[in-house]
């Protein structure tokens, strides 16, 4: 799925706010993704052959994230999420997003690139043109295409619900 914009998700569900900080702070691995490649490095190295969920949880605001087994996945796609109290348990708003170091790098190739190209077409050198305009699509396709929402939305589900 080619992520771009974040896309909103929310749920219901009949565990209490408090019940569910417990999830979260039980279930996963403490560690919040920041532009620090040593950091991320040393985090994915640690977690090499496991599939793992990690985020942090600060006050009623979570990030979740997803690593699977033998990738170096530190700048994917995570649920940043919001957890309000209802009058049957809690309910979770959020969205899913790249980390905003991705949003920056996105908007600095697609201006260069774009340049490059525009630069190009004034020099009436249409080969160059042509290649850094797919150099531009090819970037804002492979930064922002991704597969874990599957995933994040599977740990989301594993909520009870208000039916249980």
């Amino acid at each position: 799925m080619l992520l771009i914009f974040p896309k909103k998700y929310e749920f219901e569900t009949s565990l209490s706010p408090q019940r569910v900080y417990r999830k979260l702070d039980g279930e996963l691995t403490e560690h919040k993704p920041t532009i620090n490649i040593m950091s991320t490095g040393k985090f994915m190295k640690t977690h090499k052959t496991e599939s793992v969920y990690y985020g942090r949880r600060e006050g009623d605001e979570f990030q979740i994230f997803y690593h699977k087994a033998g990738k170096r996945d530190g700048g994917e796609t995570g649920f940043f999420g919001r957890i309000e109290k209802t009058a049957d348990g809690s309910k979770i708003t959020g969205k899913y997003r790249k980390p905003l170091s991705a949003y920056i790098f996105g908007i600095i190739w697609a201006v260069f690139t774009a340049f490059s190209a525009l630069m190009s077409l004034a020099l009436k050198e249409n080969v160059g043109a042509v290649v850094c305009a797919v150099l531009l699509i090819a970037g804002i396709f492979l930064l922002f295409w991704d597969g874990k929402v599957k995933f994040l939305k599977a740990y989301l589900d594993s909520f009870p619900d208000k039916n249980v």
